[in-house]
């Protein structure tokens, strides 16, 4: 059926083949297909619960030429709205996911609200549908599935006129509105799904898939932990006789054991499709990891600050800190190591993550002792806060970033290569300084390509919004002007109204910022769930066009919505008091 703005709606998702994969009565394995009527339109559903496990089902669309595509989905009460669709030719599933903002203004659910999920030539294609399901049973043991619940109504695609597909393909070529940057931990999807298949690496790339983004931080290790296929660390594939805390640590060890014994490596799948896609890779390392505290031990075999004693952090007192210490030359070689094998593959930066579990250094001995060799006094009866202790203890990332920068270059000169960029992800401004980040000496030494503030202090409370104070954002503007290195703040909190997304991303290129960095970008856990949200902040590049709106005023950026009259026969109307 057809709308007066020419969109044809697909509602009958009763004709989706196979048809054994359908059913009229809630059953295993089979999408349960249901009537319903909205305000303007009747149809047929395809509703799966948490343990159907609901196979794949195609719908032939029928038309051809190009059409932006929207799909409608169902919400039940706590917000989850999950699907995986792809077209016959894309290279993987995309997953769809409703977000949060529905809430509010429809409390009940009892609509059916639009995702727009991109546009692309439908001639001869067909539109697959896949439910979300993870294993949750042990390896050797019979199959279980944990499945995010799924209703689909209709499938809602727009054709677009000649004009608009080359302003589209015009769009499409522009590198001017490419100043995203986004940031996987690698970790999320295995720690949710746990499948070990290279198609679902690639779901997590697919989303930026003609958006702003430019740059794909993927994490390739934390502490001596690989995320990739290699010898200089050990990977987190847990023996399979451990007892986790959380189911999604099994799925991850498992996923792990999985790669490792076919051979395939996540970084390479994620590398390529990066650079398929025209993203730029920047393998990211979290500097902290070396130990993990409870109940998280399963980490801990083997590890480096167990291995090597010698190298553990020391407070100010003396006691030992459940840290590996920067301030040891031994740690500075294993960690640079790591990055060199990492930088085998075609990357095109390292990125080094300080924003987890901070300090990296205290009053180790080689610290201690050359600060006495300089100021002929024990630091440790300073204050904490002395300015001399302060930056001496600065210097031994500093030196890290000297060290890591020559092995770099060392590095691409034998290969012929490009010089491989560093990015820093570092906190705030105070939180810098106390926890020897000297981020004047990287940035005027040129050991940083990118510097990425991870926070201010009003974002470490999750109701606050991150750079908020003009001279947070104004210190680090100041701090790189009139330097190669590029600014890049990260946007917090993840989660936030379309509006408030544009307002900020107005505010921060006002004063100065070119670049955002959105951390945790990835799938439905993160900001890409293809909400209201992810279909502006995928655009946030774009500041003509934020510029235009903010002239123009705040337009009502809701996800559009069909109400439900029925669903199975029950008549929605009719409210229950309380």
């Amino acid at each position: 059926m057809a709308d007066r703005d020419v969109a044809v709606y697909i509602t009958d998702l009763g004709r989706c083949q196979p048809e054994s994969a359908l059913s009229a009565s809630p059953r295993r394995r089979a999408w349960h297909v249901q009537p319903y009527e909205t305000e303007a339109f009747s149809g047929n559903l395809l509703s799966a619960g948490e343990e159907t496990a609901a196979p794949e089902v195609a719908i032939e669309l029928e038309v051809s030429g190009w059409h932006r595509i929207y799909i409608g989905v169902y919400p039940e009460h706590r917000g989850i709205a999950s699907v995986e669709v792809k077209l016959s030719e894309d290279p993987c599933f995309t997953h769809l996911n409703m977000g949060s903002e529905w809430a509010p203004s429809n409390p009940h659910g009892h609509s059916v609200y639009e995702l727009c999920w991109k546009e692309a030539d439908l001639t001869g294609q067909d539109l697959f549908i896949r439910q979300v399901c993870t294993p949750t049973g042990a390896a050797d043991e019979p199959a279980a599935v944990a499945c995010q619940r799924t209703k689909v109504a209709y499938v809602k695609i727009v054709p677009l006129s000649v004009e608009e597909v080359e302003t589209l393909e015009r769009e499409r070529e522009r590198r001017d509105t490419r100043t995203l940057f986004a940031h996987n931990d690698a970790h999320g999807y295995l720690f949710l799904y746990g499948t070990a298949t290279e198609a679902a690496i690639r779901n997590e790339i697919e989303p930026y898939r003609h958006t702003d983004f430019s740059r794909l931080y993927w994490e390739c290790g934390a502490g001596d932990l690989m995320f990739y296929l290699g010898e200089a660390g050990r990977l987190p594939a847990c023996d399979d006789t451990e007892d986790f805390e959380r189911q999604g640590d099994r799925l991850h060890a498992e996923t792990w054991r999985s790669f490792r014994d076919s051979d395939l490596d996540p970084l390479v799948v994620a590398l390529k499709a990066a650079h398929e896609m025209g993203l730029t890779f920047h393998a990211s390392y979290r500097t902290a990891g070396f130990f993990y505290p409870a109940p998280l031990e399963q980490w801990n075999t083997d590890s480096l600050y167990f291995t090597r004693p010698d190298l553990r952090m020391v407070g100010k007192d003396g006691r030992i800190a459940p840290r590996v210490s920067y301030a040891f030359a031994d740690t500075r070689r294993f960690v640079i190591d790591l990055l060199l094998e990492v930088a085998q593959h075609p990357i095109d930066g390292i990125c080094i993550l300080y924003n987890r579990r901070p300090p990296l250094v205290d009053y180790e001995p080689p610290l201690v002792d050359s600060f006495r060799a300089d100021h002929g006094e024990d630091p440790r009866l300073l204050a904490d806060d002395d300015p001399r202790w302060l930056a001496h203890r600065s210097s031994a990332l500093t030196d890290f970033h000297r060290e890591l920068r020559e092995a770099l270059d060392t590095l691409a000169r034998e290969q012929g290569r490009e010089r491989l960029t560093v990015s820093a992800c570092v906190l705030n401004r105070e939180e810098n300084v106390r926890n020897g980040l000297d981020l004047a000496s990287w940035v005027g030494e040129g050991l940083v390509d990118t510097l990425i503030p991870y926070t201010d202090l009003p974002e470490l409370d999750s109701m606050g919004t991150a750079w908020e104070e003009a001279e947070a954002v104004s210190y680090f503007v100041e701090l790189v002007k009139g330097t190669s290195c590029q600014l890049a703040l990260n946007v917090m909190p993840r989660h936030m109204s379309p509006e408030a997304f544009r307002r900020k991303a107005a505010s921060l290129y006002t004063q100065g910022v070119d670049n955002l960095f959105f951390w945790d970008s990835a799938g439905p856990s993160g900001r890409a769930n293809f909400s209201a949200s992810w279909d502006v902040l995928r655009r946030l590049g774009h500041r003509d066009e934020i510029e235009r709106w903010r002239r123009q005023g705040e337009p009502d950026l809701s996800p559009a919505s069909k109400r439900l009259k029925s669903v199975g026969g029950y008549d929605l109307t009719y409210q229950t008091p309380g």
